[in-house]
């Protein structure tokens, strides 16, 4: 067997895997696509990769500039690893960095990895700059309906516990969504 065949058998039972489909945050085909690009660093015997690689590679492609967010979960990442780690452990870490909206340590998570300047607050600039990043192309009126919406109609910006509190409802009300959705 060819290693591509044999990389394409190992994804094909990666993604087999129970976690894969009820993923908090990445859908099949990021993760599948996570993989294509781990699998790129990663040793062939032991399928492990060091993550500072693929920070080095993302930093030389000018991809830190372009999504600074990513690049910051990636850069705390590749720090808190001594060696090498396997996909899953990726994926693991990855999550519990950019943060799991599911749960309230989670969204505090989510809430300081986009405050990169970490002032504690996120003000227009701030989503703007995440609009951005993200490619949302949020206009001004958008974001200071975000602003309004989570912090209310005079703020000026978003704390962290309102941030997380919005969230919050915003998750369990699409739970509940679901659910119906699935009764019918």
């Amino acid at each position: 067997m060819s290693r591509r065949e044999q990389i394409e058998k190992d994804k094909q039972a990666l993604l087999a895997k129970p976690w894969v489909k009820n993923h908090p945050i990445f859908t099949y085909d990021h993760i599948a696509e996570f993989y294509e690009m781990f699998i790129l660093y990663a040793e062939p015997r032991t399928k492990k990769a060091d993550v500072r690689d693929i920070l080095v590679t993302a930093k030389t492609l000018g991809l830190t500039d372009k999504f600074p967010i990513i690049a910051h979960a990636l850069d705390d990442l590749a720090s808190s690893y001594d060696d090498a780690v396997d996909f899953e452990t990726f994926i693991s870490d990855l999550t519990a960095k950019l943060g799991n909206p599911f749960d309230q340590k989670g969204r505090v998570q989510l809430f300081k990895l986009i405050d990169v300047d970490g002032k504690g607050t996120l003000d227009k600039g701030d989503l703007h700059k995440i609009s951005e990043e993200l490619r949302f192309n949020l206009t001004e009126d958008d974001i200071e309906e975000i602003i309004h919406n989570v912090a209310g109609y005079e703020a000026e910006d978003v704390t962290e516990e309102k941030f997380e509190k919005y969230l919050g409802k915003r998750v369990q009300r699409r739970q509940v969504e679901q659910e119906i959705y699935r009764n019918k």
